[in-house]
């Protein structure tokens, strides 16, 4: 191999990793993410994540034709009403129109703080819906979880509570 091959190659690997938004210099400080993320309720309201400090913070970024997403949203009742609402909030973040969200609140009977992601998916690192990050009560990301996942099940709300000690 040539040498401006393998300079080449060394130097996407170097911009690859230092672009990654799972790094945690990117992405575990307030101002780099919280900060960024662009909420709404169904009204219109701006929902901004710092209106939250000093709470565990779950928002989950979903679709309402995603059906991994949907499979979820019974386990999230169960771990929402396992945590103490003082120290806990739940979002659930579709960037999908207030329309589409409301229809599916409407037709469903869950008991969960739906709202509308203005911001895009993308800008978020998301590559694959649910997605669940998990931000402390200083605005820094804890944990970000990609797929469905029992979110009701003993050991996931234990994990949850063992993050907020």
């Amino acid at each position: 191999m040539n040498a401006k091959l393998i300079l080449g190659i060394l130097v996407i690997l170097i911009i690859t990793q230092c672009s990654n938004p799972n790094t945690s210099e990117n992405s575990t400080s307030e101002s780099n993410f919280a900060n960024g993320i662009q909420l709404a309720d169904l009204d219109g309201k701006i929902i901004k994540l710092s209106d939250y400090k000093g709470k565990t913070i779950i928002l989950n970024v979903w679709a309402t034709w995603c059906k991994p997403c949907i499979k979820e949203l019974p386990s999230m009742e169960v771990l929402q009403a396992n945590l103490d609402p003082t120290d806990y909030v739940l979002l659930f973040a579709s960037d999908e129109e207030v329309v589409r969200i409301n229809k599916f609140v409407g037709r469903n009977n869950y008991d969960l703080k739906f709202i509308s992601l203005k911001s895009s998916p993308e800008s978020l690192g998301i590559a694959s819906l649910p997605t669940t990050f998990i931000i402390d009560g200083n605005g820094e990301l804890m944990v970000t979880e990609s797929g469905s996942k029992d979110w009701g099940s003993s050991e996931s709300i234990q994990e949850i509570k063992n993050l907020s000690k």
